[in-house]
């Protein structure tokens, strides 16, 4: 039986003085891991699978999408989950990663927990009012494709903005001190700014963003560990499927194991739990709008052959497809 262990989370702590310290509990575990996977004995003749994972997500490692995609590069996370727009960002940059599994959002929330925040005071109330202003993100990531995304929609470029790359513990302080005027994040963060700290939502991502949640694996795990990880998957979309039916005890477990509020881990939940979709053509041309948008606005500088980056799950061993139905 293939095996895989996620060295994953944190104890739940006090609420607000606690919400921003997990951003660097997280890191602290980051760069620790490679000592665990070292020190760590496989089962019996089995390699253990190394599973990374977001602040929000399944469980929480890593504050956000490009430090996970550091360790998947670097060989120290076998696998983890990941958006759409940071994979983009790191596959240009020459990450050796490719995608192989896909979730979408549940058509309803689409978009709703990705949007740019503004302080509760700001003077700020329209997209147009953000020319000649600080917007902050994380370079690459899904906040900065949102932001691109909803800047064109107001007839806006990317140079109208001044952009500042800030890590979202970063982003939400400065934002608080008014350092910036925006802020643009996703999932927990959303629920956080907004629901714990009165943060405004300025806009969000209905309508214009499409959300896909991807896990996506080293070259070196799919070489050596691809039986685990097609397991891995095929269990984790189980996990998904119960939890579409469970949202509430699903965001209980959450906010146990990453320390959010309950209502936070629910906003996010509702948001994420969509069903699987597959790795073919047509999401590949999908996702090739990402690097194209990152061209035009010279977040990368070179747009590569995408399709090596994305791998069907069923197409690691001869297992089947995974199925998100219980």
């Amino acid at each position: 039986m293939p095996i895989f262990k996620g060295r994953i989370g944190t104890p739940a702590l006090s609420r607000r003085a606690s919400l921003w310290s997990l951003v660097l509990l997280a890191v602290i575990a980051g760069a620790v891991i490679w000592r665990l996977r070292q020190t760590t004995p496989a089962a019996g003749t089995h390699e253990v699978l190394v599973v990374g994972d977001q602040k929000g997500g399944a469980q929480a490692l890593f504050p956000a999408a490009s430090p996970l995609l550091e360790a998947l590069d670097a060989g120290a996370v076998d696998i983890g989950g990941i958006g759409g727009a940071p994979f983009a960002f790191a596959y240009a940059s020459g990450a050796k990663i490719k995608v192989i599994a896909a979730y979408r959002p549940p058509p309803e929330a689409v978009g709703k927990a990705s949007a740019i925040i503004v302080a509760k005071g700001s003077q700020i109330r329209t997209l147009a009012d953000l020319k000649g202003k600080k917007l902050a993100t994380i370079k690459g990531s899904a906040g900065q494709d949102l932001a691109l995304k909803l800047l064109e929609k107001a007839g806006l470029k990317a140079n109208d903005v001044q952009w500042v790359y800030l890590a979202n513990g970063e982003a939400k302080a400065a934002l608080a001190t008014g350092a910036i005027d925006a802020w643009s994040t996703w999932g927990s963060y959303v629920g956080i700014a907004v629901i714990e700290d009165g943060d405004r939502i300025l806009a969000d991502g209905s309508g214009v963003a499409s959300g896909e949640i991807f896990f996506a694996a080293g070259d070196a795990a799919i070489d050596g560990k691809k039986a685990q990880l097609a397991d891995f998957v095929a269990r984790l979309t189980r996990a998904r499927a119960w939890g579409r039916k469970h949202q509430d005890d699903y965001a209980r477990t959450l906010s146990a194991e990453t320390g959010i509020p309950f209502k936070v881990a629910r906003f996010s939940t509702a948001a994420a739990l969509g069903p699987t979709v597959p790795i073919n053509a047509a999401l590949v041309a999908e996702q090739r709008a990402i690097f194209q948008r990152y061209k035009a606005a010279g977040v990368i500088s070179e747009i590569p052959n995408i399709e090596g980056g994305y791998l069907a799950t069923y197409d690691l061993v001869a297992l089947p497809k995974p199925s998100d139905k219980d």
